[in-house]
C-alpha cells in the first residue's frame, strides 16, 4: 500500500511573529518546525505501514529553503520525500494550496493520502476537504482509529457520546485527529543518519502542470484587510465581603452576555 503523508512547515512556536505590509506572515525559512499537528499524522502513516506494507512517503508545500521538516519525517521512518516548490505559490490561500497538492498525490500515485487535522499557524483544517473534492475521492475526516482491511479503510471519530464510525474504499483520503496516538516517535541517531540517504524530490508547477495564475497572492480568494495586536489589558474588580458577593457574579456573567 502506497501511503502519502500530506505535510506542513510551520513558523516556530518559540520565535515572535509579525506581519508584512501585505499582511502577511514573515515567515524565515530558519525558524519553521514540522507542523504538530502532523507528527501525529506521520506516526499514523508509519504505523499503518508497519502492519501493510509498501510504501510511505512525505509530500509539502514549501519555499523549500530547508528540508529540515522532511528530514525529520524521514528519520522518524518514512520512505522518501517530496516537496512542491515554486516562486509563483507564494501567498497561495487554502483552495490553491488545494489545487497543488491533488496535483502532486496525482503524479505521486496513492492509496491512502493522510493529513493533519489543522495547521498551526492557520488553524484552518479545510485544505483536506479541498484536496478531496479536486481529486473526487472519498475524505474521512478527524479519525482518532484507523483500519484499513482490504480495499476499504474505517475509522472512528470522537462524538459527543462515545464515537462514530465511517468507511471508505480505496484510495482516500484521511485526516487525523491529535488523539489517534499519544506518543509520536522520535527520530533515533540510526533513523537521522539513515534520512541523509533517503531520496527527496523537488517539483515544480511546470511539473504538476498547474499556471501559475491559478495559484499565488493574485488568485487567492481570501483577502486580509487589516489587522491589530491583541490588547494585554485586563479591567479588574474587586469585591469586598461575601454580601452582594454573588449577586454581582451573576450580574457579570450576564453583562458579558457569558448567560
Amino acid at each position: 500500500m502506497r501511503i502519502v503523508v500530506c505535510m506542513k512547515e510551520t513558523p516556530s512556536t518559540e520565535v515572535s511573529k509579525s506581519l508584512g505590509t501585505d499582511q502577511r506572515l514573515v515567515r524565515n525559512p530558519t525558524e519553521t518546525i514540522q507542523n504538530p499537528f502532523d507528527e501525529y499524522t506521520i506516526e499514523e502513516g508509519i504505523r499503518q505501514f508497519e502492519q501493510h506494507g509498501g510504501e510511505v512517503i512525505v509530500l509539502t508545500m514549501s519555499p523549500a529553503q530547508t528540508d529540515t521538516a522532511v528530514r525529520r519525517a524521514l528519520a522518524m521512518g518514512v520512505d522518501r520525500g517530496v516537496v512542491v516548490s515554486d516562486p509563483a505559490l507564494a501567498g497561495s490561500d487554502a483552495v490553491a494550496t488545494g489545487r497543488v497538492l491533488a496535483a502532486a498525490l496525482t503524479k505521486i500515485g496513492y492509496d491512502m493520502a493522510l493529513f493533519g487535522q489543522a495547521s498551526a499557524d492557520a488553524y484552518g483544517g479545510v485544505v483536506p476537504s479541498i484536496v478531496a473534492e479536486f481529486l473526487g475521492v472519498p475524505l474521512l475526516s478527524f479519525a482518532t482509529k484507523l483500519e484499513v482491511a482490504g480495499t476499504t479503510v474505517k475509522i472512528q471519530r470522537q462524538a459527543e457520546v462515545g464515537y462514530t464510525v465511517a468507511e471508505a474504499p480505496l484510495p482516500a483520503l484521511v485526516s487525523i485527529a491529535k488523539g489517534i496516538n499519544n506518543s509520536p516517535r522520535y527520530p533515533s541517531m540510526k533513523g537521522i543518519v539513515n534520512a541523509k540517504k533517503k531520496p527527496v524530490e523537488t517539483w515544480t508547477l511546470a511539473d504538476l502542470g498547474i499556471a501559475a495564475g491559478t495559484v499565488g497572492t493574485a488568485a487567492a480568494r481570501e483577502r486580509v484587510t487589516g489587522s491589530q495586536a491583541v490588547s494585554t489589558q485586563r479591567r479588574r474588580e474587586i469585591h469586598v465581603g461575601n454580601e452582594g458577593a454573588a449577586q454581582r457574579i451573576l450580574d457579570y456573567l450576564i453583562e458579558q452576555k457569558i448567560i
